[in-house]
């Protein structure tokens, strides 16, 4: 969340993409730092143990809604 904030104040379009496990605290950081309005979206928990395909699929989940949060 620290990163996407210092990307954003740095004027670089930026949302945080994370895993449900972590939506929270992210979501609580955001609100911590003044932006609770961030832009957080999520995919399925877990994925450290995916390989390429499962995290491309994973990923495929969040995608388009990466796309139009940034244009």
């Amino acid at each position: 969340m620290h990163d996407a904030l210092i990307l954003e104040h740095l004027e670089l379009p930026s949302v945080l993409l994370c895993t449900t496990s972590f939506t929270h605290t992210a979501r609580v950081m955001a609100e911590q730092l003044g932006r609770g309005d961030f832009p957080i979206i999520e995919v399925d928990h877990p994925i450290g143990r995916l390989d390429d395909g499962g995290l491309s699929g994973r990923i495929g989940q969040a995608v388009d809604k990466v796309v139009e949060l940034l244009m």
